[in-house]
């Protein structure tokens, strides 16, 4: 990362080679929260993400005008700054579908989406309450949390763009959940399988798209 004025530019080590799936996403991540920052920090940001992984660099946001932060950016950036040092939400609260939901609408944009893996099932339960059954469409991953929703980050096409795209949005729906009493947790290794990424959404044919991550919400 570089810092020139309000432009931050990131980009990949080029000595690693070729970025696995998982550092693009990552890379993603640290985007959406520069982005967070900015908005705190009054600036609207503008980012431009490239085609390739091997572009120096690969992803540049910048401050583009002044405007006032927003009640919500503060307290975005608030839940993004002391997240991963032991602070926990403000208020505990239960993963249910509700929550679920307003975190799927609040973090998915610029084209990509958090697709409920694990329910709601044709009873209409979600599947990690009783007597909600285990669902078959988990872009092929044996999911281990049966008592907390699974949610997929998901885009139309496989790319470097829709991957980093993906961690900003991961990145997103981490802070949104947070702001709803929910922990997130992000898992990206098995995404570095394109027969994991490429698994067809098949419980809804208007969100048929390539998978990048998970996020499992608990409170």
């Amino acid at each position: 990362m570089s810092v020139h004025d309000r432009r931050i530019e990131l980009a990949l080590d080029p000595s690693a080679g070729i970025p696995r799936h998982r550092a693009l996403v990552q890379l993603g991540r640290l985007v959406g929260a520069v982005e967070n920052t900015l908005r705190a920090l009054g600036w609207a940001p503008r980012t431009v993400i490239a085609e390739t992984p091997d572009a120096q660099p690969l992803a540049v946001v910048a401050g583009t005008r002044r405007r006032p932060a927003a009640p919500m950016d503060l307290a975005r950036r608030r839940v993004n700054r002391y997240r991963g040092t032991g602070a926990s939400p403000r208020y505990a609260a239960p993963a249910d579908q509700a929550r679920v939901v307003d975190v799927a609408h609040a973090a998915g944009s610029r084209g990509a989406w958090l697709h409920l893996l694990n329910g709601p099932t044709r009873d209409g339960n979600p599947a990690w309450h009783s007597p909600g059954s285990v669902p078959a469409d988990t872009l092929t991953l044996d999911l281990p949390w049966r008592r907390d929703p699974v949610v997929a980050v998901c885009t139309h096409t496989d790319s470097v763009r829709e991957a980093v795209v993906a961690g900003i949005v991961a990145e997103s729906a981490t802070v949104e959940a947070a702001l709803r009493g929910l922990h997130a947790d992000v898992y990206v290794d098995a995404f570095d399988d394109d027969s994991v990424r490429g698994a067809v959404l098949l419980a809804d044919p208007h969100e048929t798209g390539v998978g990048h991550a998970v996020l499992r919400l608990r409170s």
